[in-house]
């Protein structure tokens, strides 16, 4: 920020409107920013997503990708606003990433969001794309029901559901997931699909299916790389079963809710 001045008008930290004049940078405005991203970190941290969508609020008049810009942060990269917000993102998306770990999020679904951000940001065309992902990494990286769950007293089908949120894109085996939950593949089976009224195969492939929509609505990846980086090796076999589920193949559903 060097070379920037701004001045506050009528700072006031708890109003998400207060604005900002780009001619002084005073000390009442350096406390307020710095407020806006702890309770951004803060909220990300302990999954409020009530503090989060505030503080996101913030940043968004802050970054103002439609002409705010009240940090010159657009200019950083002469004559390319979308490469300037590319690489600001780029570093919110490590940050959000390890204060999501911090909270509970396992290393694994980390890595797997930090990196299915990183590239849905760099294949992103405009401005309008990067804000819609940046309201999507917070939402997700601030989602409680994603955290690791740190009761001893979960269900074997609640532990299933946790271990399949980390490991979604993984080729694991019933086996081997019922050896990891220190259970005989049998009896998982059998209460999985008691309870949940599906087997853990569809269950998980739903999951993946889920993962799978918000990539083609929300980047330009191919559908061979995401039916991939879901975890399916077959991108057939991707496009049949999200037909199945959905009612529509992945070009067609990207078709229409392209616009949306």
């Amino acid at each position: 920020m060097e070379g920037i001045k701004f001045v506050m008008k009528d700072c006031n930290p708890e109003d998400p409107t207060t604005q900002l004049d780009t001619n002084e940078l005073t000390p009442d405005h350096v406390n307020v920013l710095h407020k806006v991203r702890k309770d951004l970190q803060r909220g990300i941290q302990l999954g409020d997503l009530d503090l989060v969508r505030k503080a996101g609020k913030r940043v968004s008049q802050i970054i103002g990708g439609d002409g705010g810009d009240e940090l010159n942060i657009l200019k950083r990269v002469p004559d390319n606003k979308v490469r300037a917000y590319k690489n600001m993102l780029l570093s919110f998306n490590t940050l959000y990433s390890c204060e999501a770990e911090n909270g509970g999020l396992s290393p694994w679904q980390t890595h797997t969001l930090s990196e299915k951000y990183a590239v849905m940001i760099e294949h992103s065309e405009n401005l309008s794309q990067l804000e819609e992902i940046h309201t999507k990494m917070l939402n997700e990286y601030a989602d409680p029901t994603i955290r690791i769950t740190k009761s001893e007293n979960l269900s074997i089908v609640e532990q299933a559901e946790n271990y399949i949120e980390m490991n979604f894109a993984e080729d694991i085996s019933t086996e081997e997931m019922a050896e990891k939950l220190h259970v005989h593949p049998s009896h998982l089976m059998r209460v999985f699909k008691k309870e949940k009224g599906i087997t853990i195969s569809k269950y998980r492939n739903l999951k993946r299916t889920k993962k799978a929509k918000d990539l083609i609505v929300s980047s330009n990846l191919s559908m061979t790389d995401i039916a991939i980086m879901v975890g399916f090796k077959n991108p057939q076999y991707f496009s049949t079963l999200f037909k199945e589920v959905e009612g529509l193949t992945p070009v067609e559903f990207k078709k229409r809710n392209k616009n949306k």
